[in-house]
């Protein structure tokens, strides 16, 4: 088992345990949905409720050390807590799923495999938006290979809806790149 599979699966184990909902986004969920750019982390958001920020942390502490001098400061400031697996050494981000884009990704997320460890990834759909609202340039071209591999897979109506979503937050842009490389 590679120390990616070994961090998933105490991720899981974890959030299954503690019947708490989660979804693998970012670099990982790339590469299961048959993204080719590889990646050094982990990215998780996980559903929580503000005043739930201090479980969440103590949920991962004995697996997981933080990254940040104050965990439970920095997470109640940035919303996402910086750790590192205390085995594999793989640095896993842990983002509490507050808005409800989130915790659709989460709701509507599948059990996939990675290598020999099933976990909950975001769906396609719901990677293509994270990466257009993110921006950055590996993000764009991940959604342009995303899209050119599952073109027929795609919810072309969910992804236009949630894109649609970012104009009263006044991004069209996330809408506008949508339109681009569904072109």
């Amino acid at each position: 088992m590679t120390p990616f599979e070994q961090t998933l699966r105490e991720i899981d184990r974890i959030c299954r345990t503690c019947q708490t909902p989660y979804a693998v986004i970012g670099g990982i969920a790339n590469v299961v949905h048959g993204g080719t750019r590889t990646t050094q982390d982990v990215d998780i958001t996980i559903y929580s409720e503000v005043d739930q920020l201090q479980n969440i942390y103590a949920m991962f502490a004995r697996d997981f050390v933080s990254i940040r001098e104050d965990p439970e400061a920095f997470f109640q400031r940035f919303f996402v807590l910086p750790l590192r697996h205390r085995q594999t050494q793989i640095r896993v981000d842990v983002a509490a799923a507050l808005s409800g884009l989130e915790r659709e990704a989460i709701k509507r997320s599948e059990r996939r495999q990675f290598g020999q460890v099933e976990i909950s990834v975001c769906t396609i759909e719901d990677l293509i938006i994270f990466k257009l609202f993110a921006a950055r340039d590996k993000d764009l071209l991940d959604v342009k290979s995303l899209v050119e591999n599952n073109r027929t897979k795609l919810n072309e109506s969910y992804l236009r809806h949630r894109a649609k979503d970012f104009v009263a937050l006044e991004r069209i842009d996330v809408l506008e790149r949508l339109d681009t490389v569904l072109k």
